[in-house]
C-alpha cells in the first residue's frame, strides 16, 4: 500500500477504535451518528450502478471515460453493505418503530406496522442487498457494454434497481420519521445517488487525465464539456426533485408533513440548510459556464462542489431526527466519517491503483 493509502487506513481505523469508544458510552448516540456516515458510503456504489447501466442502453463516449470509477465504486458495494451490520443488530436504537410498544406509538404510525416490523424489514433488506450484489457481479464482469442484445439485460437491471432503492429509501430513510410520508423521495435519493457518484467518477478521471483536450461526442466539443453537461442534467433532475417535493408538502399544509422541514430548520440545522442550496445554486451556475467546462480547473472544481452539495444533502436528511445531544455530541458524528471515510478511501484508492483487484474473482480481468 501507499503512503496515502496506509495514512486514510489508519485514520480510518483510529475513527473506529473511537466509534467503539461511543457504543460503549452511549450506543444510540454512536449508531445515530454512524447511520448517515455508511448511507453516504453506500449511496456512491449505488449511484456508479445506475450510471453503468445507463451507459450501456445509451453508449458514448462519457460513459467509456469514467467507466473505469464507475466500476471502482462499485466494487466497494459489499464494504458499505457490511457496515451497516451494526445498525440491523440495534434497530430498536434509532428507528422509533423497532421495537416499540404499538400502544405508545401514534396512530398513522400503527396503521403501517404491517410493513414497518423488524422480520419484514431485514427480508427486504436481505433482497435489496441480493439485488445489488447480483447487478454488481454483472456490471463488473461485463467484457463489452456495447455488446448486441445487451440492452434488454441493462433495462431489467434497471427496473430492479429502481425498486431496489425505492424499498430502501422508504426503509432506512423515510421510516426514521414513520409519520411522514412522501411518494417522490426515493426519486430524490436516487438522483442525489447519481450525482454523487458521477461527480467522484469526473474527479477521479480529471486527477489523471487532461479531459479538457480529449475529444467528446461531437466536433469541436471536448470530453470535459460532454462530462460537465452530463454532471449539470443529474442536478437539475436533483434540484427539481427536491424542490418539487417541498413545493407538495408546503401547498398540502399538513402538520405531519411540515413537521420533517421544521426538525430541519431548527436547532442550527438551517445553516446547514442554506449551505446545501448555495451549493446546489454554485453547481447549476457554474455548469452554464462554458469556460469553466472546457477549464480542466473549472471541471475540478464543478464536480467538487456537486459532490459536497451530496455529501451535505445526505446529513442534512438524516442526522436531524436522531440528534439528541447539543454540539458536544458531535464526536461522534466526527468519529463516525473518519472511521468510514478513511477505510472507504484506502480501498478506493488501493483498487484505484491495482484495478485488476476488482474482480478478484476472476482470473482474467477486463480492465474497462
Amino acid at each position: 500500500m501507499s503512503r496515502i493509502e496506509q495514512g486514510f487506513l489508519s485514520a480510518g481505523a483510529a475513527g473506529l477504535v473511537v466509534c467503539g469508544l461511543g457504543v460503549s458510552l452511549d450506543a444510540k448516540a454512536m449508531l445515530s451518528a454512524w447511520l448517515p456516515a455508511i448511507l453516504f458510503a453506500l449511496s456512491l456504489p449505488l449511484g456508479a450502478l445506475t450510471m453503468l447501466m445507463v451507459h450501456g442502453l445509451t453508449g458514448g463516449r462519457w460513459g467509456d471515460a469514467v467507466r473505469q470509477p464507475l466500476r471502482i465504486m462499485i466494487a466497494m458495494l459489499p464494504f458499505a453493505l457490511i457496515l451497516l451490520l451494526p445498525v440491523l443488530m440495534r434497530l430498536d436504537l434509532i428507528f422509533p418503530w423497532a421495537g416499540a410498544d404499538p400502544a405508545m406509538l401514534p396512530e398513522q404510525v400503527r396503521e403501517k406496522l404491517a410493513y414497518l416490523n423488524m422480520p419484514f424489514f431485514l427480508l427486504r433488506f436481505a433482497f435489496c442487498a441480493a439485488v445489488w450484489l447480483v447487478l454488481a457481479w454483472t456490471m463488473l464482469t461485463v467484457e463489452d457494454p456495447a455488446k448486441r442484445g445487451s440492452g434488454r439485460k441493462y433495462a431489467l437491471g434497471l427496473i430492479l434497481h429502481a425498486l431496489g432503492v425505492s424499498v430502501f429509501a422508504i426503509d432506512w430513510m423515510l421510516s426514521l420519521e414513520p409519520e411522514f410520508t412522501s411518494t417522490i423521495y426515493a426519486l430524490c435519493e436516487a438522483s442525489a445517488e447519481v450525482v454523487g457518484a458521477f461527480a467522484v467518477a469526473v474527479l477521479v478521471l480529471a486527477a489523471t487525465r487532461a479531459v479538457e483536450v480529449m475529444p467528446g461526442g461531437e466536433e469541436d466539443v471536448a470530453l470535459s464539456e460532454d462530462l460537465a453537461n452530463m454532471l449539470l442534467g443529474f442536478v437539475l433532475t436533483w434540484i427539481y426533485l427536491a424542490f418539487m417535493q417541498w413545493l407538495v408538502v408546503w401547498g398540502g399544509d399538513l402538520p405531519d408533513e411540515i413537521h420533517w422541514y421544521v426538525i430541519r430548520g431548527d436547532d442550527g440545522w438551517h445553516y446547514l440548510l442554506y449551505l446545501l442550496v448555495a451549493l446546489q445554486m454554485a453547481a447549476f451556475a457554474g455548469l452554464l459556464s462554458r469556460n469553466l467546462k472546457r477549464s480542466h480547473a473549472g471541471l475540478v472544481w464543478l464536480a467538487g462542489i456537486a459532490l459536497a452539495g451530496h455529501f451535505a444533502d445526505v446529513f442534512w436528511r438524516i442526522r436531524p431526527p436522531l440528534f439528541s445531544g447539543g454540539v458536544p455530541a458531535l464526536w461522534h458524528d466526527a468519529a463516525a466519517w473518519m472511521g468510514v471515510g478513511g477505510l472507504w478511501l484506502a480501498l478506493f484508492l488501493f483498487l484505484l491503483r491495482r484495478p485488476d483487484k476488482i474482480v478478484w474473482w476472476k482470473r482474467e480481468v477486463v480492465h474497462g
